[in-house]
């Protein structure tokens, strides 16, 4: 079983073909204009292959990206965005400059799923923060999981690429383990993906212990508070001033 996001990158931006970025995109600029700021050098942390930075490079926004697969980053270097991406550890990176703004989009931080190096990621985002500046980011939540989102597949024979997903959830330690097969063309590929429930008052207190304050959280893709199905949240943060 392979690692995640590895032999995937290749074929990964025509499985999320339908994937709704631009939409993203104008649901960061939305959370953006509600904070009153209008960030243009960027940090994407868990940038997979690019995409988002490419499209807010279309609003004017200079965007960094890092993810730790060298794989993805090497397929988001290849959209020749002139931006930089590197392959680096979230919960050890040091970049050695500051942002106006971060943001981490698609469960990407799920895939963290000791509490423990998250608390880490949060510290190393505010260190290249600069005071007062954003800090956005989605999680699935345990819903997701309890509900088996998971367990899909799209098996038609003109799909770009066909897959079957199948999770194994744990109440008890808020895991779930997702085995992933993927066909494309005669090419046979699975991956193995573990993600964790983050409580949100865990995450709350992780991101107090970084430094940041007023901590809003949404449904995702809304102005409204979270519901008890919700499957995915989005917090809104700022980095403390001195």
């Amino acid at each position: 079983m392979s690692e995640s996001f590895g032999p995937v990158a290749e074929f990964y931006d025509d499985l999320m073909a339908g994937v709704p970025y631009s939409m993203w995109v104008s649901y960061l600029l939305l959370l953006w204009a509600k904070e009153g700021v209008k960030p243009r050098k960027i940090l994407d942390v868990c940038c997979g292959t690019g995409t988002m930075a490419g499209l807010l490079l279309r609003e004017g926004r200079t965007t960094t990206g890092i993810d730790l697969s060298p794989e993805m980053i090497e397929q988001a270097r290849a959209k020749n965005f002139d931006l930089r991406f590197e392959a680096v550890d979230a919960a050890e990176f040091d970049l050695g400059e500051t942002f106006e703004a971060a943001y981490s989009f698609f469960d990407s931080l799920n895939y963290i799923t000791d509490p423990g190096q998250l608390q880490k990621v949060f510290h190393r985002v505010a260190a290249h923060l600069e005071p007062g500046a954003t800090w956005i980011f989605d999680l699935n939540t345990k819903y997701a999981f309890e509900e088996e989102l998971f367990d899909q597949e799209n098996m038609r024979p003109k799909a770009r690429v066909r897959y079957k997903w199948k999770a194994e959830w744990n109440p008890e330690t808020l895991i779930i383990k997702v085995h992933m097969r993927f066909w494309r063309n005669e090419t046979f590929t699975e991956e193995f993906h573990i993600q964790r429930a983050h409580p949100e008052e865990e995450v709350r207190e992780m991101l107090a212990n970084a430094g940041f304050v007023n901590v809003q959280v949404y449904n995702s893709y809304t102005m409204d508070k979270p519901r008890k199905n919700s499957d995915r949240i989005h917090y809104v943060c700022r980095k403390a001033s001195p």
